[in-house]
């Protein structure tokens, strides 16, 4: 059997597999992505889309996510068989976005929709997924990793096996899935037994009944329907959740005339509905687990194959693309030979601790909402405090202060030193902080950046600059990407030594297509000064994009003084990694990430 070879393979088209096969092929490294089912996956399933997650698609350009995404309706509760509402509220408080947030809301998009975009993305890459293929087994070395795949033919079913070797695997393939299995991980945690959750699409009238509203109906303690509009679905289209402490509702899902009859009856509004069709249904017990590790020697797995917990707060698929992202933009270094394969371990170092964390809250929230039955009476007061206190989301939900300030490859020069005896590590699911900034923190955004034409005879300007001397803006975020770092240097002025010093530094030592050169200055717009000699020392021009901070968001956001040289580093997942003084602090961090690599010598 002829054995082929293939740079990575990643199990599963979930969110989680697409993001980490975007971003591979996005770097421009050979990926395959197979998924085992014959068909793309139906259903809105978890629908909330946290602001971290809308910045990474930002970084990998795909925008028609946030573009496409609705605003989640207010939640309106009724009695069972009443439309009269009990109390009105938001999940989650309109936050205006900021200069340094522009993403400052969650909304909602159904999982269908989200993965199609994102096959769109991939395909236009030239990667397609590989349906009905499954993972069989596998081994590895220190060369590779062989793979048993299994590609199921024809209308009979009938698997033909396939061989291949391939640098690196990525498991994204789900809590059932063969990866974490065989690779050995551990995957403690509990089940919920009694917290048994039946959700799904249908489309759905009932007389009286608006789509202005995500609808709930009853309480806990009893019986529980919501119903959130979706036109994704249609104009009658809506995902409901049923859960029961009441009503066994365990084997629903194998018989649709039941789950219909169980919706009418959890609704209580007779003859006024009628359930035109049941798109898609399952059920779920809450399971808390998490993997001991995230990857052994070339084999990862993220998102639900590494971390289940409780939908509660929408953290999901939202840390299942953050864990794929993280993972994926390390492996296209270390696979194109540029960094040390040690940065891989650092997948495991910084996303365990965040989701520990985020277990733990999620945990909390679920029994805050679960447990909110205890005790309850049937007064419409005791209905509206609880619902209300359990489903209240924002705050660290948001993921904004996720961070990887303990990671050992982030530097940060300025932070300051803890006193003698006190702690020095930070929550990795920590809260947005105005005026502070680490190293390991997300980016802020930056809107209002103008391009200047200062000595364009010496260095290359590629933001935008227009030949009758007027210049469009630009914003930080359209300069980050997943395909490099950003070396972002805060100077008075670009005729500064150091900033020559920075420039120079990284012209020589690491490659143009692997760090972006940005210099930013404070407004307003400057007057050139004469010229300004800012070459590599080779008679060659250094590429770098010059900016002049206007409106001051940039140096609001990263906690800059006008007279002050700071230079910052960001990488590909929009995570600051190095906050630092000049090129002895740049040095340590590439080193950090590149090693002392041929990556790091050539242009």
């Amino acid at each position: 059997m002829t054995t082929r070879t293939t740079p990575v393979l990643v199990v599963g088209a979930g969110p989680a597999g697409l993001v980490a096969a975007l971003t591979l092929a996005r770097n421009n490294v050979p990926v395959r992505i197979i998924e085992k089912e014959s068909q793309y996956r139906r259903g809105q399933r978890g629908a909330g889309i946290q602001p971290r997650t809308f910045e990474a698609f930002h970084f990998l350009r795909v925008p028609e996510i946030h573009e496409r995404a609705s605003f989640f309706p207010l939640l309106q509760e009724h009695n069972k068989g009443s439309l009269e509402p009990l109390n009105t509220f938001p999940m989650t408080p309109y936050m205006e976005p900021t200069p340094a947030i522009p993403y400052y809301n969650c909304k909602a998009m159904g999982q269908h929709v989200l993965e199609a975009i994102l096959r769109e993305h991939l395909a236009k890459l030239g990667c397609t997924i590989e349906l009905d293929t499954r993972l069989v087994s596998f081994t590895q070395d220190e060369k590779c990793v062989r793979v048993k795949l299994a590609n199921r033919r024809g209308d009979d079913g009938e698997e033909v096996e396939e061989d291949i070797e391939v640098a690196y695997l990525i498991g994204a393939d789900g809590a059932k899935g063969v990866t974490r299995k065989q690779l050995g991980l551990t995957f403690l945690g509990t089940t919920r037994e009694d917290d048994f959750i039946v959700l799904g699409d249908i489309r759905l009238e009932a007389k009286g009944l608006d789509r202005d509203h995500w609808h709930f109906f009853g309480t806990m303690s009893r019986a529980m329907i919501t119903l959130r509009p979706t036109d994704e679905l249609g104009k009658d289209g809506w995902q409901f959740v049923m859960s029961s402490r009441k009503t066994d509702l365990k084997g629903l899902v194998r018989d649709k005339e039941a789950v219909v009859n169980c919706i009418k009856d959890f609704l209580g509004l007779g003859n006024n509905v009628q359930v035109k069709e049941v798109i898609c249904v399952s059920e779920f017990r809450p399971n808390i687990r998490l993997v001991n590790k995230f990857g052994v020697g070339r084999i990862f797995v993220c998102g639900d194959a590494a971390h289940v917990h409780s939908p509660a707060g929408g953290q999901g698929l939202n840390s299942s693309v953050q864990d794929a992202l993280n993972v994926a933009w390390k492996i296209a270094l270390v696979y194109k030979g540029l960094s040390p394969a040690s940065l891989l371990d650092t997948y495991t170092t910084e996303r365990l601790p965040v989701i520990t964390e985020m277990l733990g809250f999620t945990t909390e929230l679920h029994d805050r909402t679960f447990d909110q039955s205890n005790g309850e009476s049937d007064s419409s007061k005791q209905v509206k405090f609880n619902l209300e206190d359990a489903m209240r989301r924002g705050g660290k939900l948001y993921m904004l202060g996720v961070n990887y300030r303990n990671s050992p490859i982030v530097v940060d020069e300025f932070a300051p030193v803890p006193a003698s005896g006190a702690e020095g590590t930070r929550s990795a699911y920590g809260d947005t902080q105005e005026g502070v900034l680490r190293a390991g923190d997300r980016a802020p955004d930056a809107p209002g950046l103008v391009p200047t034409s200062l000595n364009r005879a010496s260095c290359s300007i590629s933001s935008g600059y227009q030949s009758n001397g007027m210049a469009e803006s630009t914003r930080m975020f359209d300069m980050f990407a997943s395909t490099h770092h950003t070396v972002i240097i805060f100077a008075p002025a670009f005729a500064d030594a150091e900033v020559r010093s920075v420039l120079v530094t990284l012209d020589q030592s690491l490659r143009k297509k692997l760090v972006r050169r940005v210099v930013v200055l404070p407004g307003p717009f400057p007057e050139a000064d004469g010229p300004v000699d800012i070459s590599s020392g080779e008679g060659q021009a250094i590429d770098a994009d010059i900016l002049v901070d206007q409106a001051g968001h940039a140096y609001r956001g990263y906690v800059v003084e006008t007279q002050e040289i700071k230079v910052v580093v960001v990488r590909p997942d929009g995570v600051v990694g190095a906050i630092v003084r000049g090129v002895t602090g740049l040095e340590q961090y590439f080193e950090g990430v590149f090693g002392k690599t041929e990556g790091m010598r050539a242009k």
